[in-house]
């Protein structure tokens, strides 16, 4: 089955929205999403997001940035054109 597909703007506010939920990452958004030229193992087309912060990452933090990633690679696509 499919997972629904999302413009990279649409994709990357949905990765700034999850992450604005945690206090502990003022400061952090994601900038950008690298996508993958072929479906990885887990059958997604995108393989990492950059991101900027204003500060020097905490490891829980840096924990938080990975999980949301990877949570919203197993949700959604990145519509390529």
């Amino acid at each position: 089955m499919r997972r629904p597909s999302l413009e990279p703007d649409d994709l990357l506010a949905l990765l700034n929205w999850e992450l604005a939920a945690y206090e502990e990452c003022a400061g952090t958004r994601f900038t950008s999403i690298r996508p993958f030229p072929a479906r990885d193992d887990i059958g997604c087309n995108w393989v990492d997001a950059g991101f900027a912060t204003d500060h020097r990452m905490a490891l829980d933090e840096q924990f938080i940035v990975h999980h949301i990633v990877e949570q919203t690679r197993r949700r959604f696509d990145l519509t390529i054109h």
